[in-house]
């Protein structure tokens, strides 16, 4: 019985120690996905700089065109 009740608490703590590393997991595992998202955002916002910018360089080209024509 005393077996039993000994190997019982050593399984009993490798699993908390086991549900401990998860849940260390899934903590980073989030933190990595707001620095994701995050840098996604900042992509996204720098395309659309990108986007605007070269709209303004082909009106640009544009203008100039037709002033030289």
């Amino acid at each position: 019985m005393k077996e039993s009740f000994k190997r019982l608490k050593s399984e009993t703590g490798e699993i908390s120690e086991e549900q401990n590393n998860i849940r260390e997991g899934q903590k980073q595992v989030k933190e990595n996905f707001g620095i994701i998202e995050s840098e996604c955002e900042e992509l996204k916002r720098e395309t659309r700089f990108i986007i605007q910018r070269s709209a303004i360089t082909q009106q640009t080209a544009k203008l100039k065109k037709l002033q030289s024509s």
